[in-house]
């Protein structure tokens, strides 16, 4: 039997050139190429030797941040603190705006997170829209730290945990979906009126369980009716699970190969979209310019009436009042979303100004080129890190904990109430199995 030091020595560069890489695969490309059997075990602990032989020891690598927070500073002068929070940019995609590491989710780190992304925020002097989930830390510290920025709750987590509270198996699938379709209407309600309606239909298909549900969830931090901010078409923290998706393949590495293969990411990423921008000749973000084209050809049959200079009404399956120095409307989207919806347009258009005017900045191509002219520079040579510990600050040293039994989580602890997706087969779309062994007949 092939021993685990003996496969670590073969696969090492592969594990260089493809840090991913499955203990499945490498069982396989043994059988392919060498003709050798070798178990999962040897081939998951040969695996975690060869990382050990590119990245180095973890511990030791806390002791090289220092010197790399020094090139940091260095090669990147205009990047300022090496902190973590995904944005969205105007052209629909995710921004990552900084990332730090944590020994863990509580409230003194989240506190200390959030004021060094209060340095870069606060100075821009605009309201900047939060997403996420309900995480106790995380909400005691938004509010200490950002007291007067809106705060959206994630509608998938609160829907995951409403989920939870009717399994199929004691209150079936009928009425599951019934709730759900029920609160989903409460959420995206725009107006007042259509969010009392669909709450008292709620609780009364619901009944006890919704009411102890809602009582403990503010409106303001999740409907539309209430929220006090713009959502910029979003209602969910879906960027930050882009982000985490995107930087997936490097999260079971020592700390200093972690934060090193995110900066590389993100000094590609950034390249890519400010190259791509570059060939834009759109005044806004392609994906905003083609939602504008589609709101502007689903007025065109609606009837405008002025009511003054910038008031109007606007008549399609039921009448809105539409005021453009307010920038506001009668239905509440144009607040909400913060980008003129089919209403506000075709008023714009019968007061022949320009829609341009009327789009926030933030979705225009210039704005989306000022985003990335900033390249993010290479930090050369990093190996000169490797015989000293950096300035003067001092070592760092690795967390003091105690390493549990088995294979360490890579994976992010989902809260209370959420259930991970079943994994179906690709061959005959039932869960509970995979193509390996599925045996359906097709």
């Amino acid at each position: 039997m092939m021993r685990s030091h003996v496969v670590s020595s073969v696969i090492v560069d592969r594990i260089r050139a493809k840090p991913e890489l499955k203990p499945v695969e490498i069982t396989h490309e043994f059988k392919d190429y060498y003709g050798i059997d070798i178990s999962y075990y040897h081939a998951w602990f040969g695996k975690e030797l060869a990382k050990l032989d590119v990245h180095g020891d973890e511990s030791k690598s806390f002791n090289k941040l220092v010197w790399y927070a020094d090139a940091i500073k260095e090669t990147n002068t205009e990047q300022g603190q090496l902190l973590c929070a995904s944005g969205k940019n105007g052209n629909q995609g995710f921004y990552p705006l900084a990332f730090g590491v944590v020994d863990s989710e509580t409230e003194e780190n989240w506190t200390w997170f959030l004021q060094h992304l209060a340095f870069i925020l606060l100075p821009m002097g605009r309201v900047v829209t939060f997403f996420s989930d309900r995480n106790q830390g995380l909400l005691n510290t938004m509010g200490f730290v950002f007291p007067e920025w809106p705060h959206s709750y994630c509608y998938y987590h609160l829907k995951q945990n409403l989920i939870s509270k009717y399994p199929k198996s004691g209150y079936g699938k009928l009425l599951q979906d019934r709730v759900i379709n029920l609160f989903s209407r409460c959420a995206y309600a725009v107006t007042e009126e259509e969010f009392k309606v669909a709450m008292e239909e709620l609780v009364i298909v619901g009944s006890s369980k919704v009411k102890a549900f809602i009582s403990d969830l503010s409106r303001d931090h999740y409907a539309n009716a209430f929220f006090k901010g713009m959502r910029y078409g979003e209602m969910a923290n879906s960027l930050a699970e882009s982000f985490n998706n995107w930087v997936g393949v490097f999260r079971d590495l020592p700390v200093l190969p972690l934060i090193e293969g995110i900066r590389q990411k993100l000094m590609v990423l950034n390249s890519q979209r400010r190259f791509e921008a570059e060939k834009w000749t759109t005044v806004l973000c392609p994906e905003m310019e083609t939602r504008l084209c589609e709101n502007t050809e689903a007025g065109k049959t609606w009837a405008v009436r002025r009511s003054n200079c910038t008031v109007f009404e606007v008549f399609a399956d039921y009448s809105v009042m539409v005021d453009l120095e307010q920038r506001t409307y009668s239905c509440r989207l144009w607040q909400i979303d913060g980008f003129p919806c089919t209403h506000a347009v075709a008023a714009i258009l019968a007061k022949r100004d320009s829609v341009y005017d009327y789009v926030e900045c933030y979705y225009k191509t210039d704005f989306f080129r000022k985003a990335y002219e900033s390249p993010i520079f290479p930090i050369p040579d990093i190996g000169k890190g490797l015989g000293s510990n950096g300035s003067a600050a001092g070592v760092v040293l690795p967390p003091i904990t105690k390493r549990p039994a088995g294979r360490p989580p890579t994976k992010r602890i989902k809260v209370f109430g959420e259930f991970k997706r079943p994994l179906k087969c690709s061959r005959c779309s039932v869960a509970g199995n995979n193509r390996k062994t599925c045996k359906a007949i097709i």
